[in-house]
């Protein structure tokens, strides 16, 4: 195997990785039964990675918490714990971002003070995955398949 399809393997695990995470926040969140496996893992996190060309690299950020406040692309969160707040940033949110909230796509708009939310940002592109605590409380417990 050649450097730059190592180089193709090791981004793309990294980014699956980091991806995985947001999409995997359903199956934490069932498992402890309730909304604190939302919580589970970093705050923020960040990552450097081979970029797709393996000439260079691209940063890839995570951050979660509670939605503070949306207004039109700035979405504002409460990073940290139900005893403790690390920081409240506010992040720029692109046109063209995949958002979901309750696993549906949604609009940044339809995000609401108190939605528990991870936002994964890389050069390939935004994901918004919000759940609000009530849809996190009981229907996360429906259908949720667990992989091991």
């Amino acid at each position: 195997m050649t450097s730059a399809k190592i180089a193709r393997l090791v981004a793309l695990c990294a980014a699956c990785t980091i991806v995985g995470a947001a999409g995997g926040i359903a199956g934490s969140a069932a498992h402890d039964g309730g909304g604190h496996g939302f919580f589970r893992g970093p705050i923020h996190a960040e990552a450097v990675v081979p970029n797709q060309a393996g000439t260079g690299f691209d940063t890839i950020t995570s951050d979660r918490g509670k939605v503070k406040a949306v207004s039109g692309n700035q979405l504002t969160i409460t990073e940290g714990t139900d005893q403790a707040v690390y920081k409240e940033p506010t992040l720029t949110i692109p046109d063209g971002a995949k958002v979901f909230r309750n696993r549906a796509p949604a609009a940044l708009s339809a995000l609401q003070p108190g939605d528990f939310v991870r936002v994964v940002q890389g050069p390939r592109g935004t994901l918004v995955v919000a759940k609000d605590p009530s849809f996190m409380g009981h229907g996360e417990r429906r259908g949720v398949r667990h992989h091991r």
